[in-house]
């Protein structure tokens, strides 16, 4: 069943197309205008408006054109009791999928918007189809080549042709749902769906409408029967992510449907039957939470059937060089920027980092130093301070026994300025000193130089 939305502000029109399409089998609602129909569709998810080309506060085109960015999978036809030519050469232009006139036949409207409703789920399914596109080519997109990377890969193509149930664990930014996506398109289910699902983002009055789904009026709000993410994932894999988030009585009914593979809908009495692949993650110590009381033990148990930890990306630096050109070439592409590369210092700075927030947070890095930096090559001081705070250790001050402290003065500015590349106001926030300070000593250096005999004191 679709939803289709009748937009006219003359009454016995608006009321006879609404009753006439109605034998289709459709949702109907109907709008006086241009306003009325926008919160119509913010209210509905809309699959097709019939406008008038004529409305009080806004032309049918401009309704159109705010209904696309609200809904941009619906599709609409025009109609107009008086429209020329132009006009309708006009609104097809614009995207409208038909453009017919008001002494048309209902029996042949009907027919129209058949087709129209057709037309919008195979522009739906070509739609998801791109994006499953993207999202095997994101998941072919992971590389490294730590140690500890080629091991997790070599899991996750060892369990990937299996149906048992997987928990993922890791730091959060690990990328466990690029790992999910792996294990899902090296699996017999690639060609179905795969759907995620976060926790941690949904209300907890929400989540078990959101993976059960739920009947028409079973709650406020619920104004059509909604298919949950286990339907939607039928046959493929559903990702579950910050699992650990999920309130108690939403565990209850996902334990059953772990066990029995089946459940009902939020508001309904059907049971409903599903072939689905879990993949679960979460960031935290599941078995931590299961003696805390946070979490079912019953559920932690069919969860950990197959569990892979993660690593954090300072236990595989052998991957960061790999992953920031990655994100460089990718940032620069989108920016239609020039290739770029690194400098020798702003790499080992990134290989020096600890990355707390692991993938995500040097896939950040990446994106803001292609927009800061103006020529060819990221340099050290194109990246955030607190990388360039934390030296690589082959970049620590040796101090001789006994050195003195102008020796340790001079040595510590010369060496934090070699590491912000000259960059005197770095360096002066670096050492926690005034930059007046910076250019101070250093004419001191350089007097010193052209004078050899002169007192070594600060």
């Amino acid at each position: 069943m679709s939803v289709i939305l009748v937009v006219d502000d003359d009454g016995p029109t608006r009321e006879a197309l609404a009753t006439g399409l109605k034998k289709l089998g459709h949702e109907i609602h109907a709008a006086a205008s241009g306003v009325a129909a926008l919160d119509e569709v913010r209210r509905h998810p809309v699959d097709l408006a019939i406008i008038d080309l004529k409305l009080p506060d806004m032309t049918g085109t401009e309704l159109f054109g705010a209904l696309r960015i609200l809904r941009p999978e619906a599709i609409a036809i025009m109609i107009s009791g008086h429209a020329t030519v132009d006009e309708a050469v006009s609104a097809l232009k614009r995207g409208i999928y038909d453009f017919i006139t008001k002494d048309f036949r209902m029996g042949e409207l009907r027919k129209v918007v058949t087709r129209a409703l057709e037309t919008q789920k195979l522009l739906v399914e070509n739609e998801r189809l791109r994006q499953a596109l993207k999202e095997r080519s994101a998941s072919g997109r992971m590389m490294g080549r730590s140690a500890a990377f080629l091991k997790l890969m070599q899991l996750v193509g060892q369990i990937a042709p299996t149906k048992s149930t997987a928990l993922l664990s890791g730091e959060s930014g690990v990328g466990k749902e690029l790992i999910a996506e792996a294990i899902h398109y090296q699996s017999p289910r690639r060609s179905k769906p795969f759907v995620r699902v976060n926790c941690g983002a949904l209300p907890e009055g929400l989540i078990e409408s959101e993976l059960f789904g739920h009947e028409k009026g079973s709650f406020t709000g619920a104004t059509q029967q909604r298919k949950g993410r286990f339907e939607l994932a039928d046959g493929g894999t559903l990702f579950l992510d910050e699992i650990s988030e999920m309130p108690p009585p939403t565990q209850v009914k996902l334990l059953r449907v772990l066990q029995e593979g089946e459940f009902e809908r939020v508001g309904g009495s059907q049971t409903l039957k599903v072939d689905v692949r879990l993949i679960a993650a979460t960031n935290l110590d599941l078995e931590a939470a299961v003696a805390a009381g946070r979490f079912r033990k019953d559920l932690f148990y069919r969860l950990h059937v197959i569990h892979l930890i993660v690593p954090p990306l300072r236990e595989r630096p052998e991957d960061i060089p790999l992953l920031a050109l990655h994100f460089l070439d990718k940032f620069c592409l989108e920016n239609a920027r020039p290739a770029m590369g690194f400098s020798p210092e702003a790499m080992r700075a990134l290989e020096g980092y600890s990355w707390p927030g692991n993938v995500r947070e040097l896939q950040n890095v990446v994106e803001r130093a292609v927009a800061l930096t103006t020529g060819n090559l990221v340099a050290f001081t194109d990246l955030p301070d607190e990388i360039r705070r934390h030296s690589p250790d082959d970049d620590k001050i040796v101090l001789p026994v006994g050195a003195t402290m102008g020796e340790i003065e001079r040595l510590a500015i010369l060496q934090t300025l070699k590491r912000t590349e000259g960059d005197k106001e770095l360096a002066a926030r670096l050492l926690g000193i005034g930059l007046a300070t910076i250019y101070r000593r250093l004419k001191e250096m350089e007097l010193k130089e052209v004078e050899p005999g002169a007192p070594d004191h600060v």
